[in-house]
């Protein structure tokens, strides 16, 4: 789940269903410092976060997985979660990956580079949080 370090400044809640995008994010996270909770779907993303006594700083979540889709894990969360901000990403470049995001949501098209991630991840946190 999460290694608590002193150093590590944000609680992310990373939302990917395939391993391999979640592996490759989580990475570049964790070298970041912040702490790093993980889910595989949305169902697991609402589980963690309901057992999670403490701060979710930041939701990154993948558009389009089975089940729970990363709009409506967002707006569930937001619900439970004051201040959640939010970062929507998605490698579907050739349809509208934006159905169902709020107007003027944070989104980031995969794939990325480590750099990217790191910047976006930062405007985001010094962003408004989800209304």
């Amino acid at each position: 789940m999460t290694a608590q370090n002193p150093a590590t400044r944000e609680t992310i809640l990373l939302v990917d269903d395939e391993q391999s995008v979640r592996a490759i994010v989580l990475k570049i996270l964790r070298r970041a410092n912040y702490a790093v909770l993980e889910a595989e779907n949305g169902d697991a993303a609402l589980r963690i976060a309901d057992s999670h006594s403490g701060k979710i700083d930041l939701l990154i979540t993948d558009m389009f997985m089975p089940g729970l889709r990363g709009p409506e894990v967002a707006a569930r969360l937001a619900m439970t979660r004051p201040g959640l901000r939010v970062l929507f990403m998605s490698g579907y470049a050739d349809q509208d990956a934006r159905t169902g995001v709020p107007a003027g949501a944070n989104f980031l098209n995969k794939p990325f580079s480590g750099a990217d991630l790191a910047k976006t991840v930062e405007a985001v946190l010094k962003g408004p949080p989800v209304s």
